[in-house]
């Protein structure tokens, strides 16, 4: 059975959370708990820390819900419960955090492995190609893409972020959001 608040929005879900529907937070968990998840993972290498912080983040986004306010995005607001629940979890177990960045991910291609021509991906609009371009082959920050390109740093993160969810669905056939 679909959960009948699943169409709402973020802040009339959390004001029907605040005045006791359970229902609602089922919503917003389902909404944000690859972002929370994600975060953590990029930052963190030990999976029960991992597994631990991602647990006290949403009991804390639980325990706290009443002091949250609709002036503010609420992702906005969750990350910044993920970025404390984070800071004490690593003074808490004394372990350093470590910024997951692409040269830890990205490897060159191997022999029986694609390269990908930028150029040629037809799927890709052409701001979202050069923005991917930036990123991984100049290796260029967020702010400066967004000059480059002439648009928001929000905006450039955004182009980069459709351009690899593109190439993933193409690729690997990975359509999570």
């Amino acid at each position: 059975m679909a959960n009948p608040f699943s169409h709402l929005e973020d802040d009339k879900l959390m004001e029907l959370y605040k005045n006791g529907e359970n229902m609602a937070f089922g919503v917003i968990y389902s909404r944000y708990k690859n972002r929370v998840y994600s975060y953590l993972y990029k930052r963190l290498t030990n999976p029960i820390l991992i597994e631990d912080t991602f647990q006290s983040i949403f009991t804390k986004f639980h325990n706290s819900r009443h002091l949250y306010s609709s002036e503010h995005l609420l992702i906005k607001w969750i990350y910044i419960i993920c970025r404390s629940e984070l800071l004490d979890a690593v003074k808490k177990n004394k372990v350093s955090l470590v910024e997951l960045k692409e040269e830890h991910i990205v490897s060159t291609p191997k022999e029986n492995e694609e390269s990908i021509d930028l150029d040629s991906e037809k799927s890709l609009s052409i701001k979202e190609r050069e923005a991917l371009k930036l990123r991984y082959l100049a290796d260029e920050d967020f702010s400066k893409i967004s000059e480059k390109l002439n648009t928001s740093e929000v905006n450039s993160r955004k182009l980069v972020s459709r351009g690899l969810k593109k190439l993933r669905a193409k690729f690997i056939g990975e359509t999570n959001d």
